[in-house]
């Protein structure tokens, strides 16, 4: 388990990048070679021990893997177009060394392998170049020195709080179960509806300030709250289709049938008789949290925050839905963030990743 704590990110500047093609004229590569160039303490490039650090940190990216669109093991999205495999999705080809080269390495699988080693650097002697090498993808989300402060006594209710979350990661962000104000105010933040006194929110390279609320919550950012996250005058699929509706995006199928097809994945009504007319107020609290889960799913969003989603479930109830969560980091599309706020070390525990901020 991995326990981040309040850290600063290092400014950096666009630096040029060196790429070595290893292919000859009649044979795909096996590997292509990525160099990671790094800024030094005094913000430039070019000193006397550059290229021993260049070539000490240069990161060899294994471009393996058949190309799914030739053998077929490709996944479709909700829309129907092909996706592109992303590494350990076909255990048994990766177990048995089956792979097959390729001329041009698919994007995602050499961002994957660009991270994977750069947080190698990260943990180890060469954490400070790592962190500002210009192959460092942005967080999903992250905030950076941020104050707020009440309104009117001025108190600040947060100072500098500074941490990131990163794409395809689970995240447990863990709070004062006494302090109920700094709660609130660290969702009302990191969802968008209120702005920090100073310091900055974003989600990728936009801040949360260049963003209005349907950029942010109808297209990027899924929400679970305890309280508000579903109609309870409207049965199970008219909740999603409401916020599909809402969020102002095209969808390439008809949105009642993308509804229907969020409550077989959530597995909805899986041990009751619920159904897709049952209205949500009358759902019990595992279908309820079920059906919290499709509706921030339904705008497919990059990244999901729940808050104190299990708080009415007993234990064998409250780890099917956190698992449930933690299953939608992996769509065929993208990789999301799952991020849950609780009071509760037991349920922190559950993830790899722990931001405790009591």
């Amino acid at each position: 388990m991995t326990e981040h704590h309040d850290s600063k990110d290092t400014d950096s500047k666009d630096t040029p990048t060196t790429s070595q093609e290893n292919a000859s004229e009649n044979a795909a590569p096996n590997t292509f070679n990525y160099v990671v160039d790094y800024w030094d303490d005094e913000g430039s490039a070019s000193n006397d021990s550059s290229d021993a650090v260049i070539e000490a940190l240069s990161a060899t990216v294994d471009a393996r893997g058949a190309d799914s669109a030739a053998d077929g093991n490709g996944s479709a999205d909700e829309s129907g177009a092909a996706a592109p495999q992303h590494p350990g999705e076909n255990d048994e080809n990766a177990g048995n060394g089956a792979s097959a080269g390729v001329t041009v390495p698919d994007v995602v699988q050499v961002a994957d392998h660009l991270d994977s080693s750069l947080q190698a650097e990260e943990d180890g002697e060469d954490a400070a170049l790592a962190g500002s090498s210009i192959f460092r993808a942005y967080p999903m989300l992250s905030l950076h020195d941020v104050t707020v402060s009440d309104p009117k006594t001025k108190e600040h209710i947060w100072q500098h709080l500074t941490f990131r979350c990163e794409a395809g990661e689970c995240y447990a962000i863990v709070v004062d179960a006494h302090d109920t104000r700094r709660h609130a105010t660290l969702l009302a933040l990191i969802s968008g509806f209120i702005a920090p006194s100073s310091g900055e929110i974003m989600t990728k390279t936009t801040p949360y300030e260049d963003m209005d609320a349907e950029q942010l919550r109808g297209h990027r950012l899924g929400m679970i709250t305890p309280q508000f996250s579903l109609r309870g005058d409207l049965n199970a699929v008219e909740n999603l289709t409401y916020v599909m509706n809402a969020s102002g995006q095209m969808f390439m199928k008809p949105v009642k049938e993308l509804a229907q097809d969020l409550l077989v994945r959530t597995r909805f009504g899986e041990n009751t008789k619920a159904d897709e007319s049952t209205l949500a107020g009358e759902l019990d609290p595992v279908d309820a949290a079920r059906l919290s889960v499709a509706r921030a799913l339904a705008i497919d969003p990059d990244y999901i925050i729940a808050d104190d989603l299990t708080v009415n479930l007993n234990e064998t109830d409250a780890k099917q839905i956190l698992n449930l969560l933690k299953a939608q980091v992996s769509a065929p599309n993208k990789q999301r963030t799952m991020i849950v706020v609780t009071a509760s070390e037991q349920i922190a525990k559950q993830f790899d990743n722990i931001i405790d901020l009591r």
